[in-house]
């Protein structure tokens, strides 16, 4: 593995224990600490590349002050073309950033334009109110109110799938912290993922020594299409890499109970709850409650690799950047041409 991965992945198991230690802290502590750790994160890991992470945020921010009433089309076309911009600075002669940038500011693209869409969300609802003279009180996923500069800011840097995980949402928080499975039973499945991750990773990248295997296969005379059978175990150390960060950044949410809401609330990858349901009345009830995270499940390995159709491996690869581009970028296009969309 390169230093670079090695770097990754010790971010990822860092924030493991970190989520224990802000679970048991009070509200300003888990906002504000969890916001330090992630900018510390990734001024470590981004140096002075950080600073496009602050442009995309403050511009983001000034689009939802400044109009409320349309401002997710115009955070989408803010975010993505800086990410174009982002993504052309060697073309343009500038300093290239880091890998861990490029990780950064993809993950942020998609947590300021969820922001921004929630916020439109909002401030269609407060109109709707003002118009029937009534309030209906506060809707299954809708804000309280739209968010000050402070509080886009932890957000957007809390350290919670900083560089990568799940696309989540400022959902509806919990009455009592949910009793969370260790993340230890997740182990077996990220020590299995690791194995096989580190023998064919040239190859995935396109290195120079990813063609050896294909010269030895014609060295030894063997036939060009039995040299495409070393797709199969490419692609799988490919899969396991993937697996890896994933389920690591699970366990990281887990350790610090983000993304936990009981079972009755029917959550899904990404969305959160689907269903309302009635904060406890006393402790008691709350231990008693069953909890899951499938709020945060952002892969079914077991799916992926076993399924039968294309379609369904989708479905199961990257869940909640899929639920992402459904609820927000597929429902909200300007038009219902299944093509364009």
């Amino acid at each position: 593995m390169s230093p670079e991965e090695w770097t990754y992945l010790v971010v990822l198991l860092i924030s493991i224990p970190i989520g224990f230690l802000f679970k048991k802290a009070g509200p300003g502590l888990k906002r504000w600490g969890a916001a330090a750790v992630g900018l510390g994160l990734t001024l470590f890991t981004c140096g002075p590349h950080t600073l496009h992470s602050l442009i995309t945020i403050l511009g983001t921010w000034a689009l939802i002050q400044a109009q409320p009433c349309s401002c997710h089309a115009l955070a989408l076309a803010w975010t993505f073309s800086y990410l174009l911009f982002f993504r052309a600075l060697s073309l343009l002669g500038l300093p290239t950033p880091t890998p861990f940038t490029n990780a950064v500011q993809l993950l942020l693209t998609l947590k300021l334009v969820s922001l921004a869409s929630e916020v439109q969300d909002l401030h269609l609802a407060q109109r709707k109110e003002m118009a029937a003279g009534f309030s209906q009180g506060p809707s299954l996923g809708l804000l309280p109110y739209i968010p000050s500069l402070m509080e886009t800011l932890s957000y957007s840097y809390c350290y919670v799938g900083i560089l990568t995980g799940e696309c989540l949402l400022p959902g509806p928080p919990l009455a009592s912290p949910a009793p969370s499975p260790h993340p230890a039973s997740t182990a077996p499945t990220v020590s299995f993922c690791v194995r096989p991750s580190h023998w064919t990773q040239g190859s995935s990248r396109g290195d120079s020594d990813g063609s050896r295997p294909v010269v030895l296969c014609s060295l030894l005379g063997m036939t060009t299409v039995l040299s495409y059978f070393y797709m199969v175990p490419v692609f799988f150390a490919f899969r396991m890499r993937f697996y890896v960060a994933w389920i690591a950044a699970e366990c990281g949410c887990i350790a610090a109970g983000f993304g936990a809401y009981p079972v009755a609330a029917k959550a899904r990858a990404g969305g959160g709850p689907t269903l309302p349901c009635a904060p406890p009345s006393s402790l008691e009830e709350a231990a008693a409650l069953e909890y899951d995270y499938e709020t945060i499940r952002n892969i079914d390995c077991y799916g992926t690799d076993f399924c039968t159709r294309v379609r369904e491996g989708m479905r199961y690869w990257n869940m909640t950047v899929q639920w992402w581009l459904a609820q927000y970028i597929y429902k909200t296009a300007p038009t219902r041409s299944y093509v364009l969309r």
